[in-house]
């Protein structure tokens, strides 16, 4: 076959620090380049080249590199819709068997200028609005969801199936000899936003008097939220890291004794909780999203209903809330060494089976063909 896979052009692909969509559309080139499929990635000019995938620049730099177009929301959504407009003119010139969007309703704005088949994965939340004005709108183009919760909000898009975003096994070391015991502090690991709930993770800190690290990238339109954050950053128990690079981010999880990120909304998928798994860390967070599909409850870690109107199970922890996540937290550091060791394990094979980058483009090998199939 011949794809096309369009990538944002606001992070390099991969990502040089925090971006979870780059690191899917550079492990389903590289992917569907091992497959001896002729791949051409569309992608900021300082993306890596691999001999696997051709990189065709659209941009020169990603965005979030340039400070006189980073710092203005509305020169940066601008900037991306024009480096789409440049994208749809190179596609006019080629003949692709499925063209790859991983740039969202943006890409779908101009896509009746292509006479392609074009593949959309969800990578965000299908409850925007203005979002779903263009989704609804291409509802019978082809649609792929990170996570079966992900599809609650527009059930009627032409979904083609469910692929699970899969990580690179060995970009995230398992040591099963290495157990970060009780002494060892917790780790957040996302974005800096209300989504992920980092505010909460730190009052948990508090309350429970155990250390928690919050590394985490900090947008502009998350800049008000950081300032939320900061009267709990004591350096005591909860301390602030910033955006980190992947070395830092695998040695960090490994010396964790849990992954807690508390989500606050409908995550859709959710690497920080895979990589986490891969590394042998366990998950807390609330069971809602895509959560309760990637950890196994007692198993990989725990999941806490974050309210008593919004129970999503019969969990192991029946308080919810914050006095559930605070549950959570005692359960992991009071577990005894051989049962933690378990866990452990459980994480590795958990994501061994289910989250792989190979088992992830299997699966969209068989969504290209499958799309193909049809008139």
């Amino acid at each position: 076959m011949k794809i096309a896979l369009i990538a944002p052009v606001e992070e390099t692909v991969p990502p040089r620090k925090y971006g979870g969509t780059e690191w899917i559309v550079y492990h389903i080139a590289n992917g569907m380049g091992k497959k001896d499929h002729q791949v051409d990635l569309y992608a900021s000019g300082d993306s890596d080249k691999e001999p696997l995938y051709n990189l065709i620049p659209v941009v020169p730099k990603s965005i979030r590199t340039l400070p006189e177009i980073g710092s203005d929301t509305k020169i940066r959504e601008t900037t991306k819709l024009l480096a789409l407009v440049d994208t749809i003119q190179m596609l006019k010139k080629q003949q692709y068997d499925v063209i790859h969007n991983h740039a969202s309703w943006r890409f779908l704005l101009f896509s009746s200028f292509l006479n392609q088949k074009v593949v959309t994965t969800h990578h965000g939340p299908l409850s925007a609005d203005y979002q779903n004005i263009v989704f609804k709108r291409n509802k019978d183009h082809y649609h792929v969801s990170i996570s079966n919760n992900q599809r609650k909000d527009l059930p009627q898009l032409n979904f083609v199936n469910t692929i699970y975003n899969g990580i690179d096994l060995a970009l995230f070391p398992f040591d099963e000899n290495k157990i970060p015991d009780a002494r060892s502090g917790m780790i957040f690991l996302a974005r800096l936003s209300p989504e992920k709930g980092a505010i909460e993770a730190a009052k948990v800190a508090h309350m429970v008097k155990r250390k928690l690290l919050i590394a985490a990238k900090v947008d502009l339109v998350d800049q008000s939220y950081y300032e939320k954050c900061k009267p709990f950053i004591d350096n005591v128990y909860v301390t602030f890291r910033g955006e980190i690079g992947h070395d830092e981010r695998s040695q960090l999880l490994q010396s964790a004794r849990c992954l807690f990120v508390p989500i606050q909304w409908e995550e859709p998928f959710g690497l920080m909780f895979t990589e986490a798994m891969a590394s042998g860390t366990p998950v807390i967070t609330f069971a809602r999203g895509s959560a309760p599909e990637l950890i196994k409850d007692g198993e990989t870690g725990f999941l806490v209903n974050s309210s008593d109107d919004m129970k999503r199970g019969n969990w192991i922890i029946k308080k919810t809330g914050i006095e559930g996540l605070c549950e959570a937290v005692e359960r992991i550091y009071a577990m005894p060494e051989d049962q933690y060791r378990v866990m452990r394990k459980a994480c590795r094979i958990h994501v061994t089976n289910n989250f792989t980058v190979e088992k992830m483009v299997d699966e969209y090998e068989k969504a290209y063909y499958k799309v193909l199939e049809k008139k």
